[in-house]
């Protein structure tokens, strides 16, 4: 008995760590199917509570592997205690794992069909659960199962319609296919014209359900591709970009001694190519101070956008007292009252903010992260207005760091953009697979909105991302460089540029509610 519990605990949790192999920077997209393909035969004939068990083990051999890298921004550049540091990373890993619990013990207490059950119910609920993971706490949507999708050619069908985050319905969708095609193939012995008969007509039964929840999601990507996407144009205005790669070692960023020669790096790099781009973007706080004190700064890049005619734009902090946010910077070429500014809305968790920070008091005084009680800004804010050498105008979303796995939101820009600016500070998560993970995420942004992204960032990974996702340009990691790029500018809206995840995750639920209540009128 312990011995026939304890295998599929083994298997649940092993299936689990091949999960991240999907992501960036493996890129092995159809293990995400098969390794669920793999549990749903693990969970078949166990009472729910068992296979929420393998749920929750599954969840979190993918999670603690995932994003193990969180725990160097607590023990290397925070100083916590590295039994401290490695808690936190499994407590997080743990919460999300329960996800997975929550979808596997929901489906063991449907009453129905396994047809049913894995065509229908398995990936609505998935891709709900994965919505809500998106929301609850702030929301931490990392490793959701669509960002598997951005290196095939379907990505560039889903993205724009539906976005990264709901397209991971296609990924439950598949595994699901996969399960039911393989079950049949293992019952079925076709080797008579009546069998075959038979045989024909069960796979239909067997896979009608999985074609209804297609037919679902299919149809409105259909229709909404007709009626609600915008054509997307490209427009002949371009942009000459530089992206500053300043490779700042992150435990000399905030150390005052080294404040001068941060900037003296900055400065050097942008006076290289001040003449030849029309704007120049620094990375995330690449100023470690606060804009309303940088007043001899903001004089000096004020005064080189004007006779220079570019545009510096710059990570910085922003505010004062209890109110500090991680803000962008565009310095005008006139006065302070002219300089544009945008406020992270999304924190990074340890980051930027400890989460469930109540709990977490009990380990006051041994995570000493500098700037991690930061403010958010307001989630709609206005787009910058680039202004070309030759008087032109383009206009630029922006976002810092993990806020580009929030799509929901960065499309609030998007819809008026000619192009995204995305600036990072991935120094914090060391030579880990996090800052590939999280380019994958941004290049994903750029598929959904159907627009060039820039990508400016402390120590890596330095880009020019296309509208198709695919890198354009690229700097190594951990190199002090410039990218000089031209960014091509268009104009049009995507459907989820207009509709975000409500849409699609109202049309989750409906099609769950209407499915469970089919099968009940059918016993």
């Amino acid at each position: 008995m312990l011995r026939s519990r304890f295998i599929p605990m083994i298997l649940s949790l092993l299936l689990g760590g091949l999960m991240p192999l999907s992501f960036a920077p493996f890129n092995l997209a159809m293990i995400a199917p098969f390794a669920l393909v793999g549990l749903l035969f693990l969970v078949q004939e166990r009472s729910a509570k068992f296979s929420a068990l393998l749920g929750v083990l599954f969840g979190f051999g993918m999670f603690s592997w995932g994003i193990w890298w969180i725990r160097i921004s607590l023990i290397e550049f925070g100083g916590a205690p590295v039994i401290i540091g490695v808690l936190i990373t499994f407590l997080l890993a743990f919460y999300l794992s329960f996800y997975y619990g929550i979808l596997l013990f929901v489906l063991a207490r449907i009453r129905g069909s396994v047809a049913f059950k894995i065509g229908i119910i398995f990936p609505l609920l998935a891709v709900i659960l994965e919505w809500i993971r998106a929301e609850l706490f702030t929301g931490f949507p990392w490793l959701a199962l669509g960002y598997t999708l951005t290196d095939l050619p379907i990505s560039q069908l889903l993205f724009p319609e539906m976005g990264a985050l709901m397209a991971s319905f296609w990924v439950y969708w598949l595994a699901g296919v996969l399960f039911v095609a393989t079950r049949i193939f293992l019952r079925i012995d076709i080797d008579s014209k009546a069998k075959e008969t038979k045989g024909i007509r069960c796979v239909v039964r067997q896979l009608m359900p999985a074609c209804c929840s297609m037919l679902l999601m299919g149809g409105a990507l259909f229709v909404s591709s007709l009626w609600i996407s915008q054509k997307v144009e490209k427009l002949e205005e371009s942009l000459n970009v530089a992206l500053l790669q300043g490779n700042i070692a992150q435990e000399l960023k905030f150390n005052e001694a080294q404040y001068y020669e941060i900037i003296a790096t900055y400065l050097r790099l942008t006076d290289v190519v001040a003449a030849r781009a029309d704007l120049i973007i620094w990375p995330e706080t690449a100023i470690p101070s606060l804009y309303e004190m940088e007043g001899n700064l903001g004089e000096h890049l004020r005064a080189l956008s004007k006779n220079q005619q570019t545009q510096v734009m710059t990570g910085i902090f922003s505010g004062n007292g209890a109110t500090v946010r991680n803000s962008i910077i565009t310095y005008s070429d006139e006065m302070r009252m002219y300089d544009q500014r945008y406020d992270k809305t999304h924190l990074v968790p340890f980051g930027e903010y400890i989460p469930f920070r109540s709990f977490l008091g009990l380990f006051s005084g041994m995570i000493e992260i500098p700037y991690s009680d930061l403010t958010a800004g307001k989630v709609e804010q206005s787009p910058f207005e680039i202004q070309k050498k030759n008087g032109a105008a383009l206009f630029a979303a922006a976002s810092i760091c993990y806020e580009a796995v929030f799509g929901n939101e960065l499309r609030y820009q998007a819809q008026t953009a000619n192009f995204l600016v995305n600036v990072s500070n991935d120094a914090w998560f060391g030579d880990s697979i996090g800052p590939w993970q999280h380019f994958q995420i941004a290049r994903a942004r750029a598929i959904e909105a159907q627009r060039e992204m820039v990508r400016a960032t402390n120590n890596g990974i330095t880009a020019l991302i296309g509208k198709d996702g695919q890198v354009k340009a690229l700097l190594p990691q951990f190199k002090e460089a410039v990218l000089e790029v031209n960014v091509i500018s268009y104009a049009g809206m995507t459907t989820y540029a207009k509709l975000g995840d409500l849409f699609w995750g109202l049309l989750a639920v409906i099609g769950l509610v209407m499915g469970l209540f089919w099968q009940r009128r059918q016993m």
